[in-house]
């Protein structure tokens, strides 16, 4: 049963993932015209929010304690220590030619800055699953894969 409750969180990693990013396999075998409004820098945290609600209520399906994540400050200091990255490649992608203007995209700054949007979230999402096994568990993964 937990290893079933692993497998529904992965997926529903997968599908927000895909859901706000696409699917980069298939983007990098075309041309992609993007605009950088398409990715807005709080993506992520609304990415969480999505994410933490459905844990929530997967949550109530197998417990009846409080649902407690002992690494929202993890998560805190990585939003933190990422954002000045970021920051900067959502400067750059804004810088934008004329051409790119008309077009509306910018498509290799704007594919840099999605790619590290992309990343962190997968990063943040993989620890709210962890954090999220570890408690319906009762025992600390390390950041090793769940094994029964």
């Amino acid at each position: 049963m937990k290893r079933d409750i692993e497998i529904i969180c992965k997926e529903k990693e997968q599908e927000l993932l895909e859901k706000y990013f696409g699917n980069f396999d298939k983007e990098a075998a075309g041309e992609c015209d993007e605009s950088i409004d398409a990715y807005p820098k709080e993506l992520p945290l609304r990415i969480e929010a999505e994410f933490r609600d459905y844990l929530a209520e997967l949550w109530k399906e197998y417990s009846d304690t409080p649902l407690v994540l002992e690494e929202q400050k993890l998560r805190q200091m990585m939003t933190e220590d990422d954002v000045e990255g970021i920051e900067d490649a959502y400067k750059k992608a804004k810088r934008i030619t004329l051409w790119e203007r008309i077009t509306g995209s910018n498509s290799e700054d704007v594919a840099y800055y999605k790619g590290l949007l992309y990343e962190y979230t997968r990063d943040l999402l993989t620890v709210m699953r962890i954090d999220f096994l570890e408690g319906i568990t009762g025992r600390h993964i390390n950041c090793k894969a769940f094994e029964e």
